[in-house]
């Protein structure tokens, strides 16, 4: 029996368009598997463990939220010696002109951090009283995309650049901060004394300007 060919274009269509579903279907399950979106976080056998199970955030959650610049008043002292680069993220900005920290503690690399685990260590001296700014010789992608979720989740007192080997001795030498290689890092390495001090530091997402302490 001849069917007609417009019945063939419907039946063609109809395929299309369940092919096209099914597609849809699976990358937003692919995309909840990847991010955790609307997945529990797991349970670990144990009441008073499982009480305190966080919640996951996802990075579209995270880009829901207000940039931690706004809200603030447009104040950027630029004070001190000069640098040419910036910050690395417009969320590490205090104020819609750029980043202002008193008294920051520094942290000069001389390579490039590749890892969140290599910033465990240092991190844990961040605090409002004594912000940390990292500087490095490059930053992966993720290092920088999970600095940045966390200064706009958490408001963690963090600022991250990357900056050449002259600046970076530069600064080490305004500051007082020993420079520590990424192996230094990895080992967890990173004691307080090795940290530089700065008055003031602000900074754009080209610019930098060092007051030191």
């Amino acid at each position: 029996m001849h069917m007609p060919s417009w019945l063939w274009f419907v039946i063609v269509l109809g395929v299309g368009l369940l092919i096209l579903a099914a597609a849809v279907l699976l990358d937003r399950r692919q995309a909840r598997r990847l991010t955790g979106a609307g997945e529990p976080a797991p349970r670990r056998g144990h009441a008073e463990v499982d009480t305190h199970v966080p919640h996951y955030v996802t990075q579209d959650e995270i880009d829901d939220l207000p940039s931690p610049a706004a809200g603030h008043g447009r104040e950027l002292p630029k004070r001190g010696e000069g640098f040419g680069f910036g910050h690395a993220h417009p969320d590490f900005a205090t104020n819609p002109d750029g980043a202002s920290y008193a008294h920051p503690l520094v942290l000069v690399v001389d390579g490039e951090l590749t890892a969140m685990r290599e910033l465990l260590a240092p991190l844990k001296w961040a605090t409002s009283e004594t912000p940390l700014v990292v500087v490095a010789a490059g930053l992966h992608p993720e290092v920088l995309a999970t600095l940045a979720a966390n200064r706009r989740a958490l408001g963690m007192p963090v600022l991250a650049a990357a900056a050449n080997r002259r600046d970076r001795r530069r600064l080490a030498e305004l500051t007082g901060a020993e420079e520590l290689s990424v192996t230094d890092l990895q080992a967890g390495y990173v004691p307080h004394s090795a940290l530089g001090r700065a008055r003031h530091w602000s900074s754009t997402g080209t610019r930098t300007w060092v007051e030191a302490g």
